[in-house]
């Protein structure tokens, strides 16, 4: 600028102007330059920031080239499969994958790349960490390849390895008796189911086994001596079939066992050897105990072109039962095989629905109400409706009597409405009488055929209205078994429930299979903890470690959980210290008459009075 006159000759003017325009560009550089430099430090700390808090995330995060080069991989890697992330970085996926595992790999490509941007896919996988041990994790996909920023599949790994175990825990329960250790009765169910779908010429036979006046054991010498009974019996059940034969506990004091490729006159000499194993003494405690079975026998040929094929599972072991029935009418200790003129237990079944029919009538039937109560206080917060029929000639009975024998025949939906009703009408009378009741609840099973029964909803809704009760004071039981049965339909059947405004419950919780995610998704207020869980929870690991597992789930689904059959001060201490929310057991009170629970309604709200 000083050389600008004397060079050219500018003028004063020309010089002004030109240096002005000098200023201004160099100003506008420097701002310009600034500015760049402020948005280089914010990238640099917004990458710093995302950086910080993937490798603070617990899930792993990569990102997959099209050509399956790593061009990111998050530090969490480390703790998730034990490789170090930036060894890992700019190799291809398919170099740290197990040679079996390279198929499902490129399927997962493929399927991501046909994918429009943006879409996601999810999958669960196992992969193997450094140590070379399977890692089961769940796996999410979005397309970003076509994406000019990112150009990549952006993968999302979370180990699932603890919730596998709690699944596969439920699965083994499912299947799985818990005292003897044989297949229940849905693992036999699906194992008779194959072997009859598989059709052919090898005869499918099945033995359906009862132990006689079981109930006198228990009722004589207790739960304890009763248990040890079943597992005596069970292990000589068990040495008398071949390894391949399938040997199970049914329920109660009922087995079964299914053989393949067994002539059907052997099953006879096979009954024998069972009856006489049976009738051996039995050492319980400081006596000595004799019993004896009752065996049904039934049998599908494929030889039989009237009937292969078309007798189901069901079918062949409701021939059984009718077998089983036809040996303890003959006076136990026996076995019969089926044959299709046993009518007699049809006629009974008949007789059986008629005095059903006259009992609703009648009104033979009563309802009882077992306490449930807070784990801590012990303060009664709800109430368990329980179903007896008061038998003009064998006096009172319980629902084994009955229950099966009406879901049998359709009468369970009629007597499950009364007995709807009754509690419904009975808890208003509560609230009517005593200040103390304003809190409680009271607690209704659904069997299977009012939970399938399509007007449950309204028969619900009109007991509430009758009773002039909220819908929040009812609450609905129902078990795992009948919502896995058709779990889409029991979704729209319980969220129609919901709508109503009444608690839900899945009783027995742990003796059926439900899936975590299915459970997520179900309108559920409540767990209970099944009786069997309960009983050795004091002593067993096991039983603890599943209980605390129920007890974390229903606290992260924010489910109250509710344990059944409490019958000890150790029980009530564990589970106490589990976090179970609520208790029922005869710890606290048997089935009792309405008048009784008003009783332990007073004792509340002296309680309370004088606490005050």
């Amino acid at each position: 600028m000083v050389l600008l006159p004397w060079q050219t000759g500018a003028g004063p003017a020309t010089t002004f102007f030109l240096g002005g325009e000098f200023a201004t560009l160099v100003g506008l550089t420097a701002i310009n330059a600034q500015s760049r430099r402020r948005l280089e430090s914010r990238r640099r700390v917004t990458e710093q920031r995302a950086e910080t808090l993937l490798e603070a995330s617990a899930d792993t995060v990569l990102a997959v080239g099209r050509d399956g080069t790593l061009k990111y991989v998050s530090g969490s890697i480390k703790q998730l499969l034990g490789f170090d992330a930036a060894e890992l970085t700019g190799s291809r996926v398919a170099q740290v994958m197990t040679a079996d595992r390279l198929g499902e790999l490129h399927d997962f490509m493929n399927r991501m790349l046909n994918l429009p941007i943006g879409q996601s896919l999810r999958v669960e996988s196992r992969l193997r960490n450094a140590a070379g041990e399977w890692v089961y994790v769940d796996v999410m996909g979005t397309n970003w390849i076509n994406n000019p920023d990112l150009q990549a599949v952006v993968v999302s790994l979370r180990d699932i390895g603890a919730r596998r175990e709690l699944e596969q825990q439920l699965s083994r329960q499912a299947f799985t008796d818990s005292l003897t250790g044989m297949p229940n009765r849905v693992r036999f169910r699906q194992q008779l189911e194959e072997a009859v779908g598989d059709g052919g010429e090898a005869p499918v036979t099945v033995l359906l086994l009862d132990l006689d006046d079981f109930k006198l054991v228990n009722d004589n010498l207790g739960h304890s001596a009763g248990d040890e009974l079943l597992t005596t019996i069970a292990e000589r059940l068990r040495a008398q079939v071949r390894p391949d034969d399938v040997l199970a506990r049914l329920g109660g004091d009922e087995f079964a066992i299914l053989l393949r490729d067994l002539d059907p006159a052997d099953a006879s000499g096979l009954a024998e050897r069972l009856l006489a194993a049976a009738r051996e003494p039995i050492r319980l405690g400081s006596r000595d105990v004799t019993c004896s079975l009752s065996i049904g026998i039934a049998t599908l040929t494929g030889m039989e072109p009237d009937t292969a094929g078309m007798v189901a599972a069901e079918q062949l072991l409701g021939n059984a039962d009718l077998a089983m029935y036809a040996a303890k009418r003959a006076g136990r200790n026996a076995y019969a095989i089926f044959d299709p003129t046993m009518t007699m237990s049809v006629l009974e079944e008949a007789q059986q629905r008629a005095d059903i029919e006259h009992a609703l009538e009648h009104e033979e039937f009563l309802v009882l109400y077992q306490p449930v109560v807070d784990m801590h206080t012990q303060r009664l917060t709800a109430v368990e409706a329980l179903v007896r029929w008061q038998h003009p000639r064998d006096g009172l009975l319980g629902p084994y009597h009955f229950i099966a024998g009406a879901e049998a025949n359709g009468l369970i939906v009629p007597l499950g409405r009364w007995v709807l009703r009754q509690a419904c009408a009975q808890l208003a009378q509560w609230r009517a009488e005593s200040p103390a009741a304003a809190g409680l609840h009271v607690n209704v099973n659904l069997s299977a055929r009012q939970f399938q029964y399509a007007g449950l909803v309204d028969d619900v809704a009109a007991a509430l209205a009758d009773a002039g009760l909220d819908a929040a004071s009812l609450t609905l039981e129902i078990t795992e078994s009948m919502l896995m049965a058709d779990i889409e339909t029991a979704k729209d059947t319980l969220h129609a429930l919901r709508r109503l405004g009444v608690r839900l419950a899945i009783d027995d919780f742990g003796t059926g299979y439900s899936s975590l995610s299915y459970l997520k998704q179900l309108p559920v207020d409540v767990i209970k903890i099944d009786k069997t869980f309960v009983d050795e929870v004091h002593i067993d690991e096991d039983d603890v470690a599943l209980v605390d597992a129920v007890a974390g789930l229903g606290a992260a689904l924010k489910m109250q959980t509710v344990a059944e059959g409490i019958e000890t001060d150790e029980q009530w201490a564990t589970l106490r210290r589990l976090g179970i929310d609520h208790g029922q057991g005869y710890l606290f009170g048997r089935p009792a008459e309405p008048a009784d629970i008003a009783g332990m309604l007073a004792a509340n709200r002296t309680a309370d009075l004088a606490g005050a």
